[in-house]
């Protein structure tokens, strides 16, 4: 099976390899530059899957131009509520979830970064904000404080090597 790959080290081809390896399946990335150039070959049945983000697959899957196999989240989604996780589908491995965070020039005094996370937490606290993010399909699920971030990209970038390395992923 071959599938869509809108870049190399992007979370969806990412998420693909590990699916790949967890599944001990072959799968054959078609690389595109982006996922926009990608998806007449994907509707037209060319590739036989890809991982979108829920924001760009929505209205391909309410027009009935593609059928949801299953979702990269901790838990099914609101917007399609009958589609099992990767984790339900029997892959748990599989997942890998994308994440922001905020960031700044090293070096920012202290006081700034406080007032900067102070006002993200606010924000993202905040049902509207909540909602339109959602709407592009970004689901917040927690907020973390400056030295909390820190540790989280410190063990991510950790991870993330190990994780290439056994995958024998390298950057281009």
């Amino acid at each position: 099976m071959n599938y869509l790959m809108p870049g190399v080290g992007t979370s969806m081809h990412l998420n693909t390899e590990m699916l790949k390896k967890s599944a001990g399946i072959d799968l054959f990335a078609i690389p595109y530059k982006g996922t926009p150039l990608g998806m007449p070959e994907l509707l037209k049945g060319k590739l036989s899957f890809a991982m979108l983000p829920l924001s760009t697959a929505l209205p391909y899957l309410k027009d009935g131009k593609l059928t949801a196999l299953a979702v990269v989240a901790p838990e099914r989604v609101s917007e399609i509520p009958d589609v099992p996780t990767l984790k339900e589908a029997g892959f748990p491995e599989a997942q890998v979830l994308s994440w922001y965070a905020m960031v700044a020039p090293a070096g920012t005094p202290d006081e700034a970064v406080a007032v900067a996370n102070k006002a993200l937490n606010q924000a993202i606290a905040d049902p509207g904000v909540k909602q339109r993010l959602r709407d592009l399909g970004v689901y917040v699920t927690q907020s973390n404080t400056a030295a909390q971030t820190d540790t989280l990209l410190r063990g991510e970038a950790e991870r993330w090597k190990q994780t290439l390395r056994a995958m024998n992923l390298q950057a281009q």
